[in-house]
């Protein structure tokens, strides 16, 4: 079905264009909102990605999967932004956070946890590429291959990242009598 609607669009097909456009919003705005804190700003940046997409989808290649493709695009035009205006990205603490999933609704199901200090610390700990991991895979719902390809890291290097940082979130998130008990377990 969507191998045929891209081939719809490929060939002008405005309606089959606007299909995926629907089909792929939400996960493109989340892209975006990664890499650009402001929602006007990753608005505008979504809307010239969409008409990149336009523009290059009569050479998208048969076959090749369009989320990847697509969600590059996105991130390649927020980079331009980013580089032009020099704007922060946003930063996986709390007020960013949550900033972000009360402008979009979504992830209600965590929206207490961004209120939690110790969460915060946690994540101010955590590197600049750690940091972007977390927020591609839980916050944009991206799967590895897709953050390895935006961010233009080998999929290894992601899977590290993202190891690194959940395993660092474990280790300062662990209560404290676990991490005794822990510590005491192995010592017997």
């Amino acid at each position: 079905m969507e191998e045929q609607t891209i081939h719809q669009a490929q060939m002008g097909d405005q309606l089959a264009f606007q299909r995926l456009i629907e089909a792929y919003h939400t996960i493109a705005w989340r892209t975006a909102r990664v890499f650009l804190p402001d929602a006007a700003t990753a608005e505008d940046v979504l809307q010239e990605a969409w008409l990149d997409v336009w523009r290059s989808l009569p050479r998208f290649q048969r076959g090749r999967e369009f989320r990847p493709w697509l969600l590059t695009i996105v991130a390649n035009r927020c980079r331009v932004v980013l580089r032009r205006r020099k704007l922060p990205t946003l930063a996986l603490d709390g007020s960013g956070l949550e900033q972000a999933m009360q402008a979009d609704d979504v992830l209600e199901q965590i929206l207490h946890l961004e209120n939690d200090i110790e969460l915060q610390l946690a994540l101010e700990m955590l590197s600049a590429e750690q940091q972007r991991v977390l927020e591609l895979r839980f916050f944009a719902g991206l799967d590895l291959a897709e953050i390895a390809q935006i961010t233009n890291a080998p999929l290894g290097t992601v899977k590290s990242r993202l190891h690194r940082a959940l395993a660092s979130l474990r280790t300062h998130l662990q209560p404290v009598g676990e991490s005794h008990k822990e510590t005491n377990r192995w010592q017997r």
